[in-house]
């Protein structure tokens, strides 16, 4: 009965603290395909700045820069650099041109369900939310062919009640995602910039 109870409350401050929801985007300044079309990406660099706050307390609402679980225990800095380097590595790997780049790319926010949001979230609710910024150089002379943009690659998380499950699969969801961002911002894919309401931070 206690576990209920407080379950009820959990989700009553979602929606409290949520209001009528927030807005979430996918957006980027887009490259030209014909420009995209020319480079191979010969390295992503990712960094977490040290000012970013990781979010360590199991909460419904955390308000620290990085909530991350689906990787378990282990520094969560280099698990969502991790996550974000395969997104990036995965939209770009269909580039084969003769021009050799460098991505280089901070991380701004990255916002994934705590476990206890995870089970209390109601239906509709829940997102995974990813900002960076970004910086496009030949890898050959330094030269900045892309200056730094940021880019918001928000998706709507799946929670317990949508039957979703923590770990891998939400993982996959986010590495996909940035994918799919990557080759929108590339024009080597479709233009998947848009903007959705959904409770949640």
């Amino acid at each position: 009965m206690l576990s209920a109870a407080r379950t009820i409350v959990a989700s009553l401050a979602l929606i409290g603290l949520s209001g009528c929801g927030s807005e979430f985007l996918v957006d980027y300044t887009p490259v030209s395909s014909e420009t995209s079309r020319a480079w191979t990406v010969k390295a992503i660099h990712v960094d977490v700045p040290e000012a970013l706050e990781v979010n360590r307390i199991n909460v419904v609402i955390p308000q620290e820069d990085i909530v991350w679980y689906g990787d378990g225990e282990g520094d969560k800095r280099v698990q969502v650099a991790a996550i974000l380097k395969e997104g990036l590595a995965q939209g770009s790997k269909g580039l084969r041109g003769p021009v050799p780049v460098v991505f280089d790319v901070e991380l701004i926010r990255f916002h994934a369900l705590t476990p206890k949001a995870f089970h209390v979230a109601p239906d509709g609710t829940g997102v995974e939310s990813v900002r960076f910024k970004i910086e496009v150089r030949d890898a050959r002379t330094n030269t900045v062919l892309v200056p730094e943009q940021i880019v918001a690659s928000d998706g709507r998380a799946l929670t317990a009640v949508n039957g979703g499950t923590l770990g891998s699969e939400q993982r996959l969801r986010i590495v996909n995602k940035i994918a799919e961002t990557t080759r929108g911002w590339l024009g080597t894919g479709p233009d998947n910039r848009g903007e959705f309401w959904r409770m949640g931070r």
